[in-house]
């Protein structure tokens, strides 16, 4: 976790923020929080988490939207938090309704959709400054935390909220904060642009987790996942503003 989280911060000062943003939105953070899931607590409990999780990925889906409208008017702080409260709106609604699978497909992709045509537009290009020396550190420490809370809580949780919370936006909310604070707005909008376009291959991340995971072997059925997110993801490396 440590490295993604550094090789994500220094992809977006490299590319800049919509790349570097396309480029956190794989499943770097859910996809360890669910293979550990499934490694611990058994293949099935991993399957059993994805209608929830999917209901949590809506959540995601949320907060980045949230985030990038509200960033243009308030600081990081209240933007953090606000983006939170519909993350975890959503995930209360989702413990109290969770749809079956193919109904949490439809309504996820929906909402994707919907959120990415009307996703807010960047004013103008980003000229990112320079970085404190602590910057990749702090970035590091504070989305290893979040995955290590995540996953020890997972047996008390059970499949149910662990599914819910394993899409919490955890390298997302790691990247906005840093990226407002550091940089403004602008490119705050172009990273959560960039996260949310991957949305659609991580959907399919998940279902393949329902589908997959309890028919291979836990190692196999992730590498197999992992390959066919990235290559889905790679079509949408060209709608990056």
């Amino acid at each position: 976790m440590p490295l993604l989280i550094a090789g994500v911060t220094l992809s977006v000062r490299r590319w800049g923020a919509g790349l570097g943003g396309w480029i956190g939105g794989f499943p770097w953070v859910a996809g360890p929080i669910s293979f550990f899931m499934a490694w611990e607590q058994g293949s099935t409990f991993a399957a059993n988490t994805i209608p929830s999780a999917l209901m949590g990925a809506i959540g995601t889906f949320f907060f980045a939207y949230f985030y990038a409208s509200l960033s243009r008017r308030w600081s990081w702080l209240p933007t953090l938090l606000a983006s939170y409260g519909a993350f975890f709106v959503v995930a209360i609604i989702a413990f109290y309704f969770t749809p079956p699978l193919l109904w949490g497909i439809v309504i996820s992709l929906s909402v994707l959709s919907t959120v990415l045509y009307f996703f807010p537009k960047p004013s103008q290009a980003d000229v990112p400054p320079r970085q404190p020396r602590f910057d990749i550190p702090l970035r590091m420490l504070v989305a290893t935390l979040f995955v290590l809370i995540l996953t020890q809580a997972a047996e008390r949780l059970g499949p149910e909220w662990s599914g819910i919370l394993t899409p919490f936006p955890i390298m997302t909310s790691t990247l906005a904060v840093f990226t407002h604070a550091q940089q403004g707005s602008t490119a705050t909008i172009r990273i959560m642009y960039g996260l949310l376009l991957t949305g659609y291959g991580f959907l399919t991340f998940l279902v393949g987790v329902h589908w997959l995971v309890p028919l291979l072997p836990i190692g196999w059925a992730y590498l197999i996942l992992l390959v066919g997110t990235l290559a889905l993801n790679g079509a949408t490396i060209r709608l990056i503003r």
